[in-house]
């Protein structure tokens, strides 16, 4: 399957499609095309199909369905700029008892589907939305103000439009995990964060009724995927029977249906919460984690595995710093010196973490491992803002927070905070290809050492 168009339209899982049925297809590209029929099993071959589907922002008016089309249709399915949506909105309300709009956020490359329902379900769907850059945040903060009172304006630069025959159309793919409604009898809409554009892509549902939600999807149908999902699975079992069981999401349950793997687990919404407390939750979680599959192992086992230097790909003074801090980790490894490894999230970026009513909630345990780094996860959650959203990170403020953090760590768990800079040396050196912060942090560390 094309990674990129099962990405672009990963909203598919809202449509009450079925295999087999007459379907015609506006607006998209030959390799589009393909793809649809691929991955909903269709055909076109009927004068009148049972679905339409409509670019319409590659779709002119008058190359679009004809009103005959339309009544003959029992779905019509349309992807619209505002414009169109507006002129769509109202000619699907006259043909179609039942119509559902969503917007696409951002309208651009959309990776989050909010139902336009009702206020509510567009502000709690809002929350499945995490922007990394300041801009991003205070749009989607609007957004989430006047979405409250009604206005959808800012949700519907991009709308995805679904008409249909039947009340009782829903989701092909909520039918086939077996119903989102086991765990809230209320479900009216569904909220979608996509995910990434690539193999290991999971559409992640959040099912939305009269009260608040209290279960999210995580939908894998790549085998790459299907494994993430299953080491999370492994993970969160392994984590319940754990004095962190209250701060990572309950495992309700793991569906296989077809080809797609489903994870049923538990959803708390975030609330607000001031910097320095919600460090102070992150420096106690990763203290306990740190305790969970706790090894002490020597630095000799360690050394063969860090990446091999391309000079040719790296700065100077950043070949230099790589092979001054070999030498001396060398040193060390020769001298006896052991290392600490746990479990670790393997992902511990802010983005999966929420502060909830019950206090810290870390999610997402897809890339967790049995052992790891230890001030690994600690190292990422400092790093990753300033690798992935900021521009021109200063690197030494990042290596001082990075430090301050692991070292509150470091005395909570009994470990000398001297022997920091050790573990983020490692650390750094088996990023070394991943980014210039972490070069120039590497650096910096290389100075500090005799």
């Amino acid at each position: 399957m094309d990674t990129t168009l099962d990405f672009r339209f990963g909203w598919r899982w809202l449509l009450p499609l079925q295999a087999g049925r007459d379907i015609r297809l506006f607006g998209f590209v030959a390799e589009e095309e393909l793809f649809w029929r691929e991955a909903m099993q269709c055909k076109e071959d009927a004068r009148y199909p049972e679905i339409l589907l409509v670019n319409g922002t590659h779709c002119p008016e008058h190359s679009g369905p004809s009103d005959a089309e339309i009544d003959a249709a029992h779905l019509v399915c349309v992807i619209a700029n505002r414009t169109q949506g507006w002129h769509w909105r109202k000619r699907l309300k006259v043909a179609f008892p039942q119509l559902r709009e969503y917007g696409l956020l951002p309208a651009g490359v959309p990776r989050v589907v909010i139902p336009l329902t009702t206020s509510q379900m567009a502000v709690t769907a809002l929350g499945l939305h995490r922007p990394g850059r300041l801009i991003a945040r205070l749009g989607l903060c609007l957004a989430g103000v006047l979405a409250s009172v009604g206005n959808f304006a800012l949700l519907r630069s991009r709308v995805l439009l679904i008409a249909s025959r039947e009340s009782t159309d829903i989701a092909k793919d909520a039918v086939q995990a077996t119903g989102c409604a086991r765990y809230d009898k209320q479900v009216m809409d569904y909220a979608l964060y996509l995910g990434t554009p690539d193999d290991n892509r999971k559409t992640v549902v959040l099912p939305l009724g009269s009260s608040s939600p209290t279960a999210i999807l995580k939908v894998a149908a790549t085998s790459r995927a299907h494994a993430s999902l299953k080491n999370e699975a492994d993970a969160l079992h392994i984590l319940s029977k754990s004095s962190l069981a209250a701060r990572v999401p309950k495992l309700y349950e793991t569906i296989e249906s077809n080809s797609t793997l489903t994870l049923y687990l538990e959803y708390q919404p975030r609330k607000l919460v001031n910097r320095q407390r919600m460090n102070e939750a992150v420096v106690a979680f990763l203290a306990e984690l740190s305790q969970l599959s706790a090894v002490r192992v020597p630095l000799a086992d360690l050394m063969p595995t860090l990446p091999a230097i391309v000079s040719e790909e790296l700065h100077e003074e950043t070949v230099v710093a790589y092979r001054k801090l070999c030498i001396q980790l060398q040193q060390l490894a020769e001298s006896g010196a052991l290392i600490s490894m746990h479990r670790c999230h393997g992902d511990f970026a802010p983005w999966n973490c929420a502060w909830t009513e019950q206090g810290l909630f870390v999610f997402d345990w897809e890339a967790s491992k049995q052992r790891d780094l230890t001030f690994g996860d600690a190292f990422y959650y400092v790093t990753a803002p300033a690798l992935l959203v900021q521009h021109n990170a200063n690197a030494q403020a990042v290596l001082t927070a990075t430090l301050q953090m692991s070292g509150k760590i470091a005395v909570a768990v009994n470990i000398d905070e001297t022997e920091v800079e050790i573990y983020l040396a490692l650390w750094l050196l088996s990023r070394l290809h991943q980014g210039d912060l972490y070069e120039k942090m590497l650096v910096l560390i290389a100075r500090s050492w005799p």
